[in-house]
């Protein structure tokens, strides 16, 4: 009798020890990542920018098409601008200035204002003016003096606008800048009144690529910018000013085939004639940047000439394409392992549908997917439908701005997954021990 019990007891035992066992195993038996690559590389078209550095970028997504020695630090004179006309936009939005507050140029702004030999509207002395014309004047004319007066009403002074504009740019992620002055003038044109550490002979310095970032940034957050670059002219006070901007609709620069419509020149001895635009067509729009265009210093269109030499290759060369589909079926995807189930894997398909800017000469199949799932449980039971990780779209070329990345898609269990009963478990690892 008792060694009945006995034999009953170690019976009892032996199978608490195997399902310890297999609990053990299970959770173990997660998977930290798996991947696929698909056949090929792919090969990103070769584009020539006539100027000493550039870079064209799909404005939704930061993905670089075209560069040339973009991340190389040169003098951007007015299209310092652009950062400067950021905050102004987010000031508004914050309810920290209003379009019709009246501002008042100080002495500095008024006498700088009637240099007509830089790019400035003449203020009337002891005349006041609405953020909205300063605004206007800061981004259709690039008046210097605009963007001073703007500066002094947000922050108080040059200095703390420069620290605004600074400070900005590192949350970013920008790094490399060197930034001076409100306006992108030449520190020799203010006199005593530069930012503390800097000299007469400094001027606002960035690389294409944060030029790049900047336009993106204004383009994302306030949309509304284009209402006001795309404007020809400009009246202000009884005189009608032109945009710098030559390739907007109607204008000498202009292309019938490329609808820019934005952003900002910039013109000086060291910086050369610059340039970022932007141009929306065949579903997406671009941004780029020309610093330092090349061509004889008379003519005066080089920039432009380099910028729809750019725009142009761009849409010749790429094109929007789907790469995935959402709840389809697609090989690139691996299956993802499963534990605790009959079934050693399932397969899974995109929760969304997925579209890529692509060479125009690449397939789809060439992608390189990585299906990542190392936080996600895979223990069945598992549903149709339930989240089991996610996809890394590979970044084509040179991949993304600074602050952007490969878009990352969810992944979706393709079918339910039935988990093992309690005595499935048990025989499971009982034979697992033999095996």
């Amino acid at each position: 009798m008792e060694a009945i019990v006995l034999k009953a007891k170690l019976q009892h035992l032996f199978l608490c020890l195997v399902l310890a066992l297999g609990f053990v195993s299970i959770s173990s038996a997660l998977v930290a990542q798996q991947s696929v690559a698909a056949a090929a590389s792919v090969a990103v078209p070769e584009t020539t920018i006539a100027a000493k550095a550039g870079i064209a970028v799909d404005a939704d997504s930061g993905q670089i098409l075209a560069e040339k020695d973009s991340q190389k630090v040169l003098p951007i004179a007015s299209m310092s601008k652009l950062l400067s006309i950021y905050l102004v936009l987010k000031a508004v939005k914050e309810g920290k200035l209003s379009w019709s507050k009246q501002l008042k140029p100080s002495a500095l702004a008024y006498s700088l204002s009637q240099n007509m030999e830089l790019s400035n509207i003449p203020f009337e002395e002891g005349v006041s003016y609405s953020a909205k014309e300063l605004y206007e004047a800061s981004l259709i004319y690039s008046a210097n003096s605009a963007i001073m007066v703007l500066a002094d009403a947000i922050s108080g002074s040059q200095n703390k606008f420069v620290d605004a504009m600074k400070a900005q740019l590192k949350e970013w992620g920008i790094n490399d800048e060197k930034i001076v002055n409100v306006s992108g003038l030449p520190n020799s044109y203010l006199g005593d009144n530069r930012y503390p550490g800097s000299s007469s002979a400094d001027e606002n310095k960035l690389s294409a690529r944060d030029v790049a970032v900047i336009a993106k940034h204004v383009l994302d957050e306030f949309p509304e910018v284009l209402t006001t670059a795309s404007q020809t002219n400009l009246p202000f006070h009884g005189t009608t000013y032109s945009n710098w901007n030559l390739m907007l609709k109607g204008q000498t620069a202009a292309e019938s085939d490329l609808p820019v419509d934005g952003l900002k020149t910039g013109t000086g001895d060291a910086a050369g004639d610059c340039f970022v635009g932007t141009v929306k067509k065949n579903g997406f729009r671009v941004i780029t940047v020309i610093l330092h265009a090349d061509g004889q210093e008379a003519d005066t269109a080089k920039r432009f000439t380099a910028t729809a030499a750019l725009m142009h290759n761009v849409y010749q060369n790429w094109e929007i394409k789907t790469v995935l589909k959402k709840n389809e079926a697609n090989s690139a995807l691996t299956p993802v392992k499963v534990t605790n189930s009959k079934q050693t894997s399932v397969k899974v398909v995109p929760g969304e549908t997925v579209k890529m800017l692509l060479p125009k000469s690449t397939k789809a199949s060439q992608l390189n997917f990585t299906v990542s799932n190392s936080n996600v449980s895979r223990t069945a039971p598992i549903k149709k439908g339930d989240h089991l990780g996610k996809v890394d779209l590979p970044a084509i070329g040179s991949g993304y701005l600074s602050g952007t990345t490969a878009q990352a898609v969810p992944v979706l269990a393709q079918q339910s997954v039935k988990a093992l009963t309690w005595w499935q478990k048990a025989w499971h690892n009982m034979t697992g021990l033999f095996s």
